[in-house]
C-alpha cells in the first residue's frame, strides 16, 4: 500500500511537471505572438508618421515658395511644379484618410492655379484672394493631418 502511494506521488509529480511545462510553452508562444503584433503596429505607426511628415514638409515648402515669390525663374517654376506633382501623387496614397485627400486636392488645385496665374492678376484684390486661397487650403491640410494623427493609433 505504501509503495502504491509513493508511486502515485511520483506520477502526480510527473503530471504536474508536464502540465507546468505545457503552460510555460503556451505562454511563450502567446507572448511572442502578442509582441509580434505590437512591434508590427509600432513599425506601421512610424511609417505613417514619416509619410505625414514628408507630406507636410513638401506642402509647406511649396506654399512658402509660392507666397514668397520664389518661382520667378524657369528652374524655380520647374521645382514648384515638381512639388505640385508630388502632392498630386500623394493624394492617391492618402485616400485611406478622406479629410487629408480632400485637403490635398484643395492645396494642389489652389497652388496649381496660383502658379498658372502668377503675375497675371488684374487687381491687387485678385492677387490677395489667390494668396489667401493657397494659405487657407494649406491650413486645412495641416488641420486634417493633426486630426488624423490624433485618431490614427487607434486604427492601426
Amino acid at each position: 500500500m505504501e509503495q502504491l502511494l509513493i508511486a502515485l506521488k511520483d506520477y502526480a509529480a510527473i503530471i504536474v511537471a508536464c502540465v507546468a511545462a505545457a503552460v510555460s510553452i503556451v505562454n511563450l508562444f502567446w507572448s511572442a505572438h502578442l509582441n509580434e503584433g505590437r512591434e508590427r503596429r509600432k513599425v506601421l505607426w512610424e511609417r505613417e508618421l514619416n509619410r505625414f511628415s514628408e507630406l507636410e514638409d513638401t506642402a509647406g515648402r511649396l506654399v512658402e515658395d509660392l507666397l514668397s515669390y520664389n518661382i520667378r525663374s524657369d528652374e524655380e517654376r520647374a521645382a514648384a511644379r515638381e512639388k505640385l506633382q508630388l502632392l498630386r501623387a500623394a493624394t492617391g496614397r492618402f485616400l485611406r484618410y478622406p479629410s487629408i485627400a480632400s485637403a490635398l486636392r484643395d492645396v494642389t488645385h489652389s497652388a496649381g492655379w496660383y502658379i498658372s496665374q502668377d503675375m497675371k492678376h488684374e487687381t491687387r484684390a485678385e492677387s490677395e484672394e489667390a494668396r489667401n486661397d493657397v494659405t487657407t487650403s494649406f491650413g486645412k491640410l495641416i488641420a486634417a493631418i493633426d486630426e488624423t494623427l490624433k485618431s490614427a493609433p487607434r486604427r492601426l
